[in-house]
């Protein structure tokens, strides 16, 4: 069931009031997509040109239809809504089991998972979405009051960055694009960067195995791991929540791929890196709702310049 929140910015959408992207960055892009491909099938569709004949007698006996006119926008509103009633209504016949949370650009969004205990934070920009019957048997038991979860399979998929607070239970695996963390409860963030994953463990104990490499890394609490570049690096971690949780975002000698990823997740911006050493490394902290000071901190120490033009930035340097 989708949140009030999604209902909002589907109607905002409909009505024009938001761009495509803005409606990628609520909803996720594979969800927002389905929109959008049914609206277009709704403008592009052609009425039957049929050339048989109503009876006049008919028409004009049946009772005078109320007229109101309707602005065009609110005409391709109505039959996006009625077309996507009647997909969801497939759907549901259909069993898709598919549950879907994203957070939009600069917001930070808790969600309960199905257990009724663990919770999954995402960090601005990111996505995480469970198939319902992956969950049956946690419900199950939480419905029945049980105190001990014995949830086998209970997965979720993340597009992002989020932190997980897991309760125990037999397994817990969260997949990303760039590979595989599991636990059997504990408290850990997941970042996933195109480039790279990066895994902190906050409490109890984490597996994590990426996609293009089949060595895995333990880790307990205080201790992390960035894989790239297809090789694991260990990370200190302090502390027991990461910092974007309070409105900024910490990093230890990180990629600046990674930092670069975060930036544009945070402030939905897109950032063109062609010809700057990205090999680099950044140790600091930035805010989460101070665009030109994040930009100052993370380049300006590299030597690197930017030029900001709307949504777009260009990232240039002297070699």
């Amino acid at each position: 069931m989708k949140s009030k929140k999604m209902d909002d910015v589907l109607s905002k959408w409909l009505n024009g009031e938001c761009s495509d992207e803005e409606l990628k960055s609520a909803l996720g892009e594979d969800e927002a997509k389905k929109y959008i491909q049914i609206v277009g099938e709704v403008d592009s569709w052609v009425p039957d040109q049929s050339s048989q004949l109503s009876d006049p007698g008919t028409i004009t006996s049946m009772p005078k239809a109320k007229i109101r006119s309707m602005r065009p926008w609110m005409s391709y509103a109505a039959a996006a809504v009625v077309v996507l009633t009647i997909v969801s209504y497939f759907w549901i016949l259909m069993g898709d089991n598919t549950v879907t949370y994203s957070s939009a650009i600069g917001e930070v969004r808790e969600i309960v998972l199905p257990d009724g205990i663990s919770t999954v934070t995402l960090a601005p920009n990111s996505e995480v979405s469970w198939d319902k019957e992956d969950w049956g048997e946690a419900v199950a038991m939480k419905e029945n009051r049980s105190e001990e979860l014995s949830a086998k399979g209970r997965k979720v998929k993340l597009k992002g960055k989020a932190l997980f607070k897991i309760e125990k239970g037999d397994n817990f695996s969260v997949e990303s694009s760039m590979g595989v963390v599991e636990v059997l409860g504990t408290v850990f963030e997941v970042d996933d960067f195109s480039e790279g994953i990066s895994v902190l463990c906050f409490e109890g104990e984490v597996r994590a195995k990426p996609k293009r490499n089949k060595k895995s890394v333990r880790m307990i609490r205080g201790v992390g791991y960035l894989f790239i570049d297809g090789k694991w690096e260990k990370k200190k971690v302090s502390g027991s929540l990461p910092s974007w949780i309070q409105g900024e975002t910490e990093f230890e000698n990180a990629p600046l791929v990674q930092v670069i990823k975060s930036l544009e997740k945070t402030y939905g911006v897109t950032i063109k890196r062609e010809g700057v050493n990205l090999s680099r490394r950044f140790t600091g902290t930035i805010p989460n709702d101070k665009l030109e000071v994040a930009l100052r901190l993370v380049f300006k120490p590299y030597g690197i310049d930017y030029e900001r033009q709307g949504k777009e930035i260009t990232l240039s340097e002297d070699n």
